[in-house]
């Protein structure tokens, strides 16, 4: 008996070759062989006579075969007559020598075939239609007369190929899925199809009304099972205990009147929502999304003095040592006024003292310290996704007492997605950038003119006699022999040669955390006037001066990483430019130049992220493992309603002490 788990080695026709293939698509038992769901479709059911297709140029036949025969010429070319009452036509093979057999003379066929037009618009063909015999019954039909699923293939595995497996497996769907939302289906949601039945629409529908209604089921699952997993959290958030952190209004109002700017009215409704939600004895868990440059570092500094002033410790953690050192110099700066204790801490500077009532500021290093301050009460992590979840729940074990978390991301992610992308948060957003900054200007710039933009760049340097500096980025430290890609290494000696008289220094990831600071201070005191670099430089680098960026083999990088390194300039009152240059393997009218061409006219993070989602999708622009964005087949990331729907359900199946590992484990996916 099939059952979910059955290895599909087991089915006939899948020998050591084949399954392979199969595997190559992550397919290894029967329950994800018919969870490869298409993921589009072609409806060849309606048939039209020849004369018509004719007139159409395109569409499904039906005929009989007249003739078949094979020339020989540079490649196999099988010519095929076929007729019907409304006329004949010639239907040409490449290399299919085996059609002379397969295609019987005087046996009905099905064709769905389209005419290609000749350059000089006078000749008129068809080439390699697909085909299907017909068996006078539209249900025994496997390619052509029917609406058909495209699955996601791999070489040598191709939809046809999967169609006819699946097909074998058509009655047996029933048996081997069963429903864990059977009854709930029943009693509350008679819109959705059970399972097996929306399994079997999807593979193979009737109508368009089919897929709907299958598609609403299986994208039903695949949002309740993000679902349970945030209500869950939600619900274990709620067991924890923290202690108040209460409004000390007298000094937050002081550190705001001593900014040297007004803070903008999203920062302002940030600052609100951190100070009401961690005067509560349940934990805060606050996502700040902001955009590049936006200002949420203030209104860290903002929750971290009046944590303080309450008589708790801080902690923030930083991604890269880089950026930590860079944090504890800024916040000194922001703080001096206000005699704040602050310590940094970093895998070379890993010391902690026994104080309590202070900020302490570092990297995953402070994760492994022992002694952590017993006052702590507020741990704000900069850049989440690149934290793990581990290190995220290792303060939550380390007291009786969880701390209030501020978690903040400079990758502007839409509002659409932050209900996945971080559940479980409550989202506070900065899109307004502070009244003295002025938006960077964007130029995307073809290869053509890629000398023309450096002699740009020097004059413009040389004129500010220092006082304007460049960053130029490439995705790559080195060459190898198999990358075309521009590299650090290699570019630094054109550019050092292209730039003779300036000042000209690299860096990169591999550099030791010494140098790499040494660098950025140098630049920052304006010894460099252009530092070469790769990515390294994307999160969170202020240095006020530069206010020129260059990014070669620009479509190499994603549009929201495009975006963070844009940010690095144009970080004070200073006009900024960026230019994105692509390699020469990018063509007119490519999406590669699409891409680039969006970028320059939008200088919003979120507008920047939303087109990147869209055309890339969430896997490629967070990085799928990294982000814990859901992969999937059916649901539409954007739907926030069906995740509504499925988080309202979620709860109830919690609230009911359902089997929800039994659930999750038979939900499609």
């Amino acid at each position: 008996m099939l059952g979910k788990n059955t290895p599909i080695s087991e089915l006939k026709g899948i020998g050591p070759k084949s399954l392979f293939l199969y595997q190559n698509l992550g397919l290894n038992t029967v329950g994800e062989l018919l969870s490869h769901i298409p993921f589009r479709y072609q409806d060849t059911s309606e048939i039209i006579p020849i004369k018509e297709f004719k007139e159409k140029g395109e569409g499904t036949f039906l005929a009989e075969v007249e003739d078949v025969s094979t020339t020989y010429f540079r490649k196999k070319i099988t010519t095929v007559k076929v007729k019907d009452d409304t006329g004949t036509l010639r239907l040409v093979y490449f290399n299919q020598a085996y059609l002379q057999k397969t295609l019987q003379k005087g046996q009905i066929y099905l064709f769905d075939a389209k005419y290609s037009v000749s350059k000089n618009g006078k000749s008129k063909n068809i080439y390699n239609p697909k085909y299907e015999k017909f068996k006078y019954d539209k249900e025994k039909q496997l390619h052509v007369g029917k609406i058909v699923g495209v699955y996601p293939e791999t070489k040598g595995l191709t939809s046809a190929m999967l169609r006819r497996k699946i097909s074998q497996l058509q009655k047996d769907i029933p048996q081997i899925f069963q429903d864990p939302l059977k009854t709930h289906i029943k009693e509350g949601n008679p819109e959705l199809l059970f399972i097996f039945d929306a399994l079997q629409k999807m593979h193979f529908p009737d109508n368009k009304t089919d897929i709907t209604l299958a598609r609403e089921r299986l994208a039903f699952d695949e949002m309740l099972r993000v679902a349970i997993k945030i209500e869950r959290e939600r619900e274990e958030k709620k067991k924890e205990k923290a202690r108040k952190i209460g409004l000390k209004s007298r000094v937050v109002n002081e550190f705001i009147k001593s900014l040297p700017y007004e803070l903008t009215n999203d920062q302002n409704k940030a600052v609100e929502d951190i100070l009401h939600d961690y005067n509560s004895s349940i934990p805060m868990t606050r996502l700040l999304n902001g955009d590049v440059g936006s200002g949420k570092t203030v209104v860290s500094a903002i929750a971290i003095l009046n944590c303080i002033r309450n008589g708790f410790s801080s902690i923030l953690l930083a991604p890269t040592t880089v950026l930590a050192r860079q944090h504890f110099q800024t916040f000194k700066k922001l703080l001096k006024d206000f005699n704040v204790d602050i310590e940094l801490c970093i895998s070379s500077e890993k010391i902690i003292s026994d104080a309590d009532n202070k900020l302490i500021i570092g990297t995953h290093a402070i994760l492994y310290e022992m002694d952590l301050p017993k006052d702590l009460n507020l741990v704000i992590i900069d850049e989440q996704h690149r934290f793990g979840v581990e290190q995220r729940e290792y303060f939550r074990r380390k007291s009786k007492y969880s701390p209030h978390y501020l978690t903040m991301t400079a990758t502007p992610i839409p509002r659409s997605l932050t209900e996945i992308f971080f559940g479980g948060l409550d989202v506070s957003e900065i899109k307004e950038k502070p009244k003295n900054r002025i938006e960077v200007k964007t130029y995307y710039t073809p290869t053509k003119k890629r000398f023309e933009c450096f002699d740009w760049v020097k004059e413009k340097i040389v004129k500010s006699k220092g006082e304007s500096q460049a960053f130029f980025i490439y995705p790559l430290i080195e060459e190898t022999e198999k990358s075309t890609r521009k590299s650090v290494l290699n570019e630094f000696e054109n550019l050092t040669e292209i730039f003779k008289g300036l000042k000209v220094k690299y860096l990169h990831g591999k550099l030791k955390e010494r140098e790499k600071s040494k660098l950025l201070e140098e630049f920052r005191e304006k010894k460099i006037d252009i530092l070469v670099s790769t990515t390294v430089i994307e999160v969170g680098i202020d240095i006020p001066d530069a206010t020129i960026m260059v990014v070669e083999d620009a479509e190499r990088f994603g549009l929201a990483q495009l975006h963070q390194l844009r940010g690095r300039v144009g970080r004070s009152d200073k006009e900024s430019y960026c230019f994105v240059i692509p390699s020469n393997s990018v063509t007119r009218e490519s999406e590669a130049e699409k891409r680039l061409i969006y970028f320059s006219k939008h200088s919003s993070g979120f507008d920047v992220a939303q087109y990147d989602l869209q055309t890339r999708g969430p896997g490629e622009v967070y990085g799928t493992k990294q982000s814990g964005v859901p992969i999937f087949k059916a649901a539409d990331i954007y739907d926030v309603a069906l995740l509504k729907k499925a988080r309202r359900f979620a709860k109830k199946l919690i609230k009911e002490d359902n089997d929800l590992e039994y659930i999750l484990d038979n939900l499609f996916k």
